[in-house]
């Protein structure tokens, strides 16, 4: 999950480290570091560690250390082996100091080849599992081996999903990286070249981009970029459509990425629906490679994801199964594979991931692949690795999300997924093009009723405000209120820290309707979708335990509005479409109490945007 990037170049600066790493603070933000190639052959390595405040302390000593600058990597981290400490940070060195490494993932056999390297008399200075590859890369070099050789034949020795990249101090206009099942990307500017994990990091800096695939190794150096496979064999370069700005991945007069991503909601659903709908009323989706005709023999459906995406994915299973009749299985993604699931040729998996490189979902898909099931992803990132690995694909639009808690790619996902859903439907013939376009045409309007949401933030505020003190929290619903539920308290937690629990409704007495006192407050998604008359009863019954209630309600309904010491109004929409709605004002709530907390919401403790590890 941590953050990788390296620039070389005439035009190539510390500073494109710096920034780059700014922008992959989603990634990891326990430490900072680059490691920066000089004219006089030396490899000068400058590492901070402070929490979120990192990257401040290494922009101050790299702006002492800018002089004589041929290349360089940066690193971001999020810990994985080795507590956050200076020695632990990256890059990673040899016992020369010549070579540098950064590294994305886990090295799952280290403790082998370490013990192996130390009886080599290679000496460690770290407790991580990415200082095995730079004393590896180390002893093929010995070899007589180039930088490019030594990293083939280090992937040969090295288990585990990684990415990693390296500079040589012999050699240092030069890096040779490498991925297996992690994201690592290649940029082409003017005067410069760029390696980096993520697409934000380069923009403004690569005019265009270019993917890495599985156990290929990239040389960049300041007259190119070339390709190759484990074998040496030339390779040629993808490029990747990109068609974000810079300005997408800056706050933009917001104090924070969530709060503007937030706000940017109406945008990314309306251009995930964009021109999906053809003039005899058809729906389109032009990125699916899968024929009707398989399509119409899919007789079990699968959806894999974690965390946001798992919850639109939730939303999903019940549009599916109602407008298809297909039968439909959820799966959180690192239990899937692990649990033999049953799969054919007849079964579709559906992934849902933002970045297409989710470890445990790209590892599901792979699995469902391996057993003969048709593949499907949903990411929000052209040419990902799940992206270019399934059958087919549907791309969310809503351009690059820096803030961790998700919330416009949540919305967008449902939106996709929803239109997948009507996609199936019309190619079996299970609904009418009449209801396909009543359907689709009241997805349409989903943007502006988000911005009306949107427009009652100060009230939300107010309401988060005067909850600053509370410390127990509990979401529930029904049908597709349950999956809203589950969302707005992943988001509660994920950025406050507060202990939040979602439910479905009917569950409350079997168990959980225990901790209901009144110290709780209890959050009911009450909007008019088909189980409102038991939803309301559920909310009676955790009034009468002294419980503070906030209900999600419809605009003007009166009867649920009046089932809560505080209401959040949303506009009525189709019931299914309801959660692209509700789940908004829930979001709101978490940023604003966390706000009130005064935490950092764009850097929750422990968490990474993309997590590439098992």
């Amino acid at each position: 999950m941590c953050g990788i990037i390296g620039s070389t170049g005439d035009a190539a600066t510390l500073n494109d480290l710096v920034e780059g790493l700014a922008r992959l603070e989603y990634r990891g933000y326990d430490s900072a570091g680059v490691a920066v190639a000089r004219a006089d052959g030396t490899l000068d390595r400058i590492r901070a560690v402070d929490g979120t405040t990192s990257l401040k302390l290494l922009a101050d000593l790299a702006s002492e250390r800018s002089e004589g600058y041929i290349a360089g990597l940066g690193h971001t981290r999020w810990a994985t082996h080795g507590r956050v400490t200076t020695e632990n940070a990256h890059p990673h060195m040899d016992c020369s100091g010549g070579i540098g490494v950064v590294h994305n993932g886990i090295v799952e056999n280290f403790r082998e080849l370490k013990a192996e390297l130390e009886s080599e008399e290679h000496h460690f200075d770290s407790q991580t599992d990415t200082e095995v590859i730079a004393h590896l890369l180390e002893s093929f070099l010995k070899q007589g081996l180039s930088l490019r050789e030594a990293v083939m034949q280090s992937m040969s020795r090295l288990r585990g999903a990684m990415s990693f990249v390296a500079i040589d101090s012999k050699d240092p206009g030069v890096m040779v990286g490498t991925k297996r099942m992690a994201p690592l990307i290649v940029g082409k500017g003017r005067g410069a070249n760029f390696v980096a994990s993520d697409i934000p990091a380069i923009l403004g800096k690569a005019d265009s981009f270019y993917q890495v695939g599985d156990n290929q190794v990239v040389v960049v150096s300041p007259q190119g970029i070339e390709l190759f496979d484990l074998t040496g064999t030339s390779v040629q370069l993808v490029e990747i459509s990109v068609d974000w700005d810079l300005a997408a991945a800056e706050r933009g007069g917001f104090s924070d990425f969530m709060s503007k991503e937030i706000f940017e909601q109406p945008a990314a659903v309306r251009d995930t629906l964009l021109g999906r709908l053809n003039a005899p009323g058809e729906i389109v989706l032009d990125e699916m490679r899968l024929d009707p005709e398989e399509l119409r023999r899919i007789n079990k459906i699968f959806i894999v994801g974690c965390g946001t995406s798992y919850h639109a994915g939730m939303v999903a299973k019940y549009a599916i199964e109602h407008w298809t009749r297909i039968p439909v299985e959820l799966d959180i993604s690192s239990e899937f594979r692990y649990r033999d699931p049953v799969l054919d040729q007849e079964t579709l998996v559906i992934g849902v991931s933002q970045s297409g490189e989710t470890l445990d979902t790209l590892a599901a898909m792979n699995e469902a692949s391996l057993l003969g099931a048709k593949t499907l992803v949903v990411s929000n990132v052209m040419g990902s690795s799940m992206a270019r690995t399934a059958d087919a694909v549907l791309y969310t639009r809503a351009g690059p999300e820096i803030g961790v808690a998700a919330t416009k790619t949540h919305t967008a996902q449902i939106s996709a997924l929803l239109l997948l859903a009507l996609y199936l439907a019309q190619v079996r013939h299970c609904l009418y093009p009449s209801e396909i376009r009543e359907i689709y045409e009241e997805m349409i309007t989903l943007p502006e009723k988000i911005e009306q949401v949107l427009a009652t933030d100060a009230a939300v505020q107010e309401v988060a405000q005067s909850m600053a003190a509370v410390k127990r929290f509990y979401f529930i619903g029904r049908h597709v209120g349950y999956p809203v539920a589950l969302e707005g308290a992943l988001k509660l937690k994920e950025i406050s820290y507060l202990p939040a629990e979602g439910y479905p409704a009917g569950e409350l007495k079997h168990g959980p309707i225990a901790m209901i006192d009144s110290d709780a407050v209890v959050f009911g998604v009450t909007t008019r979708t088909r189980l409102w008359e038991k939803m309301t009863s559920n909310l009676e019954e955790v009034r009468v335990r002294g419980a503070r209630i906030v209900v999600v309600a419809n605009e003007g309904d009166t009867q649920s509005v009046g089932l809560g010491d505080a209401a959040f109004e949303v506009p009525k929409t189709h019931a299914l479409l309801a959660p692209v709605l509700d789940v908004i004002p829930l979001q709101l709530f978490a940023y604003h109490l966390a706000v009130a907390l005064g935490n950092d919401v764009d850097r929750p403790r422990n968490l990474a945007k993309t997590v590439t590890v098992e």
